[in-house]
């Protein structure tokens, strides 16, 4: 029962940090569309929900992960580090929340400052460009982060066959 709720618990993280991701990845795509500095500058202050959506999953999956690990090797769980999928998952997830912490919000803010000075008048003649390479920037963000994603997902069904709370 015990680790019934913590996978439940691990999926809905999981969920979360999916719409996050997709539902940022949208947005990114129809704010590249947009032409309006104005419209752009709504939907990125818009977006920012989505962003705070992500931090929320990361904790709830790193709490629910190791309460998973405690429950699958609950008389020794220092034997977790002998199971090559799951130290990779664990090295993996760092990576996404390193990445997801960093770079993403960082690219972030600095078009936004962009959109706003262009929206303003402000802007230099380069700034347009430098957007565009923001934009692009994001868009490999996101595709690292959902690889990242695919391959935990991946380590997490094809892995060690041992489920938490299954005899």
């Amino acid at each position: 029962m015990h680790g019934s709720f913590s996978i439940f618990l691990h999926l809905i993280g999981f969920g979360f940090l999916c719409t996050g991701l997709l539902g940022g990845w949208i947005v990114e795509r129809r704010i590249r569309k947009e032409s309006d500095w104005g419209i752009k500058l709504t939907m990125l202050k818009a977006s920012r929900a989505l962003g705070l959506l992500t931090p929320v999953a990361a904790v709830i999956m790193l709490f629910t992960g190791i309460w998973n690990i405690l429950n699958l090797y609950p008389t020794e769980p220092s034997l977790w580090l002998t199971q090559g999928w799951l130290v990779a998952k664990v090295i993996l997830f760092a990576f996404l929340l390193v990445n997801g912490a960093l770079f993403g919000p960082i690219i972030s803010r600095k078009r936004a400052a962009l959109i706003r000075t262009l929206h303003e008048g402000n802007a230099s003649d380069e700034a347009e460009q430098t957007v565009r390479i923001f934009s692009k920037n994001l868009t490999t963000f996101y595709l690292v982060q959902t690889l990242l994603l695919l391959v935990i997902l991946s380590l997490s069904v094809f892995g060690g066959g041992m489920t938490p709370g299954a005899s």
